[in-house]
């Protein structure tokens, strides 16, 4: 009878807090999240932790849809809808984690909504064939690592934080390819054209240092994304383009590209998409004026673009 006893009584533990929540959460969403997606879960997460300070709300069972709701509400005041569709997201992976330990009876957040966005009318302005032959033959008089590194994104669509990360090892110049982790994690390989295989020769053949990072600052350092923005910013500015040029703008003019040209199996490869509906946006957008996107590099021979 005392062990029976024993093992009815209920548990007097006090109750977790959010703070404690929320970082079990986080540790948890660490297995599936992307670092920089982590970081704004992280972000958003501190926001909602500082709300709920400033309202008296300190346990999971005080999370009501009403109160989520109303925070919902006052932070995306004055936001945008990507901004509201994040703040949604990061409610949502902390909802779901409660109602998997069963802190709380139902998921507080289930039932938040965020406004649809087209997928197109996000998309950054992509480069002219003009505007981009302008930005190679203005980068090409530059310092030629920032030379490289344009031409990288120019010809292969590769994120910042991609560029930023690449080594050494990872360029394969003999057989033309190079592997490079993408967003997600996985390993991708993709195939370089002649000529900037021979934009990296000659990049590798001047740097006097033995760094494995491929792209580094003045103290020996990898390059970061801030300063990769601001490099191109600054290049897009020296050639006088219209727009502010940006690493998406980059990304973009690339992937135009590439799905007019390409169709989407092969776009979604070298763009590094996990799923098809994401590339499918680009080739709504190929506006089939592309042709002549191969021959922007300033590497490319005349005898190529009479071929052309």
């Amino acid at each position: 009878m005392q062990n029976h006893a024993l093992s009815t009584t209920p548990d007097t533990r006090p109750p977790v807090d959010i703070p404690t929540m929320i970082q079990r959460c986080l540790e948890y969403e660490n297995r599936n999240l992307s670092v920089n997606s982590l970081k704004e879960l992280q972000r958003y997460f501190k926001e909602f932790v500082s709300y709920c300070t400033d309202q008296g709300i300190s346990y999971p069972g005080e999370l009501t849809p009403e109160f989520l709701k109303i925070f919902l509400d006052h932070r995306c005041k004055d936001v945008g809808p990507t901004t509201k569709k994040a703040v949604v997201w990061s409610l949502r992976k902390l909802g779901r984690f409660m109602a998997l330990l069963q802190v709380v009876k139902r998921d507080p957040a289930r039932d938040l909504r965020h406004p649809e966005i087209h997928p197109r009318s996000e998309l950054p302005a992509y480069l002219c064939e003009n505007d981009l032959r302008k930005l190679m033959e203005y980068v090409s008089r530059q310092n030629y690592q920032e030379f490289t590194i344009i031409s990288l994104m120019t010809v292969t669509g590769l994120r910042p934080s991609e560029i930023v990360r690449l080594k050494r090892d990872d360029l394969n110049l003999v057989e033309h390819h190079f592997s490079v982790q993408v967003k997600g994690g996985w390993i991708k390989k993709s195939p370089l054209s002649k000529a900037m295989v021979t934009v990296l020769n000659t990049f590798l053949s001047i740097r006097v240092d033995e760094v494995d990072a491929l792209f580094i600052n003045s103290r020996g350092n990898p390059v970061s994304v801030s300063w990769l923005q601001k490099m191109v910013k600054r290049m897009g500015n020296g050639t006088g383009l219209s727009v502010s040029l940006t690493c998406n703008h980059l990304r973009h003019t690339f992937a135009t590209h590439a799905a007019d040209r390409q169709g989407k199996v092969i776009t979604k490869a070298l763009m590094g998409h996990r799923f098809m509906a994401t590339t499918e946006i680009y080739t709504h957008l190929s506006p089939r004026k592309f042709k002549a996107f191969k021959l922007s590099h300033p590497y490319n021979s005349s005898k190529e673009r009479s071929r052309t």
